[in-house]
């Protein structure tokens, strides 16, 4: 069976309502991808969608072949353009997907197919958009088994699941005398977003969490959080009053950290327990950074500083003209890495994967470099870190470092 042939077969069932949850889960992707919506592909006729599908396909390679043709003459890392190609042609990327669906369930061989499964490993897949809402009650919500809509009604406060995003909408700003807390968890290989009472938007990276009121006071806006995330704070004003936002960060096992200041701004917090350092990195206005060890002692950052807390003393250190696109690479879909040390980049992939590692000579020395797309399998992404001179490879779910 040719491409189109393949496309038209896969597109013709999932009009029809008869295609597989994989099947179904191929087009949506493909739609997404190319911002358009499940109505408006429904209401098109064959010929539109024939045309429209020959059109994407040609102006990506057209797309491709320029950006080729700009390379020649420069020397980048295969990775790099390995990367390029993947975003530029996510939709053939859809194609060959479905092509291969195709392929195998066409062979109707059940006695090869279940000699292939014996003797290949189980491949390890990149993280997805999940999370555990925990209600004021202790009641829990899998959102991502949770329908679009709305979940609860706490107190003046509505709460709402919008694709990946859990979204809280404050009735009025009425102050509260006892408010009452949820939280958002991530597991490892999981990440999600959230839009708090005030407007201010929240990114979770995996094994993260972060504990909030479900609507905020008259002169308080406090949040707790572990792990990574990021924030864009909403600016709040009563009464002619700025209302700061403040985080305050935790490490795995509750013990406190520090504390983050702000009144409007985007910054990124790493508390991860098992890093050196709890980094809070400013993208846009100022905050106030202070440690839990000496909560009179605080510095304040400008753009691009990022403030280290030293988890093992306590200690705060400033550095300037930090990599920003590097800090926040993961909330935009990638592990860009600029010479960065093996075993922090390893316990991305950890975290990112659900996996373990596994040092047969103990833990590498050396830096790293190069940008690769958190969609893509570990299998792949271990081949770019052995072209950078790591050898690994993957058993179950360990990543073993030779």
């Amino acid at each position: 069976m040719t491409d189109p042939q393949i496309i038209q077969e896969l597109l013709k069932r999932y009009n029809e309502g008869t295609a597989t949850a994989a099947e179904q889960e191929i087009v949506e992707q493909w739609l997404e991808e190319n911002k358009i919506a499940h109505n408006e592909w429904m209401q098109m006729d064959g010929e539109r969608r024939e045309n429209l599908v020959k059109e994407i396909q040609s102006d990506l390679l057209h797309y491709i072949t320029e950006r080729e043709n700009a390379y020649k003459g420069s020397v980048y890392p295969w990775y790099r353009r390995f990367y390029f190609h993947l975003a530029a042609a996510s939709v053939l990327i859809l194609f060959a997907v479905a092509g291969w669906y195709y392929a195998n369930k066409e062979q109707n061989k059940p006695e090869m197919v279940k000699t292939e499964k014996e003797i290949r490993p189980r491949e390890v897949m990149p993280g997805t958009n999940k999370a555990v809402l925990t209600l004021a009650d202790g009641g829990t919500v899998e959102l991502n088994d949770a329908a679009n809509g709305v979940l609860a009604s706490q107190g003046n406060t509505e709460i709402r699941k919008q694709g990946s995003e859990l979204v809280y909408d404050q009735q009025n700003n009425a102050a509260i005398k006892i408010p009452a807390f949820n939280m958002l968890t991530t597991p490892r290989s999981g990440q999600y977003n959230l839009v708090l009472p005030d407007g201010t938007r929240v990114w979770l990276n995996a094994a993260s969490s972060i504990k909030y009121p479900v609507a905020f006071t008259a002169d308080s806006r406090t949040v707790e959080v572990k792990g990574e995330v990021y924030f864009e704070v909403a600016q709040l004003n009563k009464g002619g009053k700025k209302i700061p936002f403040r985080v305050k960060v935790f490490g795995e096992n509750g013990e406190a950290k520090g504390l983050v200041e702000v009144m409007g701004t985007h910054f990124n917090i790493n508390a991860y327990s098992e890093e050196s350092t709890v980094n809070t990195t400013l993208l846009e206005g100022r905050v106030k950074v202070s440690t839990a060890a000496h909560p009179d002692e605080n510095v304040v950052l400008n753009v691009a500083q990022q403030a280290r807390i030293s988890n093992s003393k306590g200690s705060i250190k400033v550095l300037d003209n930090v990599n920003i696109e590097e800090v926040v690479a993961w909330k935009n879909g990638l592990f860009m890495m600029k010479k960065a040390d093996i075993p922090v980049v390893l316990r991305q992939l950890a975290r990112w994967y659900d996996v373990e590692i596994v040092y047969s000579n103990g833990m590498p020395a050396g830096k790293i470099t190069g940008d690769i797309p958190r969609n893509m399998p570990l299998a792949e992404v271990l081949k770019v870190m052995q072209l950078s001179g790591v050898k690994c490879k993957t058993e179950n779910r360990k990543i073993i470092v030779e």
